[in-house]
């Protein structure tokens, strides 16, 4: 088995909120994407939640995760703790945009099966010795503006006293109804220290057999112009940091958003 990462930081951050954890001691690995916050929280080093929640993931990983334990039981319990470690620094839970959340992309690696956890837009593909590459993860992030629009639509058909859509056009009231809809049928899902996330991760196993290669990978390093599939097939091409610096330049181009990097590509 070769392993190969790539973490870089986002062009317009100084700290990255992406996270990563390689567990070589019992072949669990993974990339978590902190979501960032609304609210102007720090810690006493001057971390937002975003950071705080994908390196409490990481860590939980790397030093808490037992061998016996499944993918989901992990999430789950690590998610516990992101709840408990609000809680102590007194962020209003009830309210969803004050929740600190991070996405998640995480395998573990037996001698027969590679099983596979996932929540949000951290995504997972696997290679096959014929050439085939399968997405094995659905993004939930992806086009989550347009579904809160349908959702304000329906909720205001109902009833619902909304603001006027023009009110939404400002980023900050976008992502503040968003949040509502973490963990939620029409929503997306994350680790946002609710008990509900539980219902929303999707989990999967794939046969080791025929198995050449799986990729994990923040959301940082989706390609503007190609899809997960193309953008796979170039990183086998000239290593996941290259691809990462070129996406960087790519974006610097374009004058288009630039996030985190962060990805673990594994060759068997």
């Amino acid at each position: 088995m070769e392993l190969s990462t790539s973490a870089r930081v986002s062009l317009s951050k100084k700290v990255s909120e992406d996270a990563m954890v390689v567990n070589n001691e019992i072949n669990v690995y993974g990339v978590f994407d902190g979501a960032t916050p609304i609210t102007p929280f720090k810690n006493a080093d001057g971390m937002n939640g975003a950071y705080i929640a994908s390196n409490l993931f990481s860590k939980y990983f790397k030093n808490h995760f037992r061998a016996d334990m499944t993918l989901s039981e992990g999430i789950i319990l690590a998610n516990r703790r992101l709840m408990e470690e609000m809680k102590l620094n007194n962020i209003d839970i009830n309210r969803p945009e004050e929740l600190w959340s991070t996405c998640v992309a995480v395998i573990k690696i037996d001698k027969q099966k590679v099983s596979f956890a996932q929540l949000g837009d951290c995504m997972i593909l696997a290679e096959y010795h014929n050439g085939e590459i399968k997405i094995l993860t659905k993004d939930t992030v992806k086009d989550i503006s347009i579904r809160a629009k349908m959702r304000r639509e329906k909720e205001r058909k109902q009833g619902l006293i909304l603001p006027d859509e023009s009110y939404y056009q400002s980023i900050k009231n976008q992502l503040i109804y968003n949040r509502s809809m973490a963990n939620t049928v029409d929503g997306y899902s994350v680790a946002n220290g609710t008990e509900v996330v539980g219902n929303y991760i999707q989990l999967g196993s794939i046969d080791t057999k025929n198995l050449k290669s799986i990729l994990l990978i923040s959301d940082g390093l989706f390609h503007p112009k190609f899809d997960l599939i193309h953008s796979f097939k170039v990183i086998k091409e000239i290593g996941l940091e290259e691809y990462s610096i070129r996406l960087e330049m790519e974006e610097l181009k374009s004058k288009i958003h630039s996030d985190d990097k962060t990805g673990i590509l594994i060759k068997f």
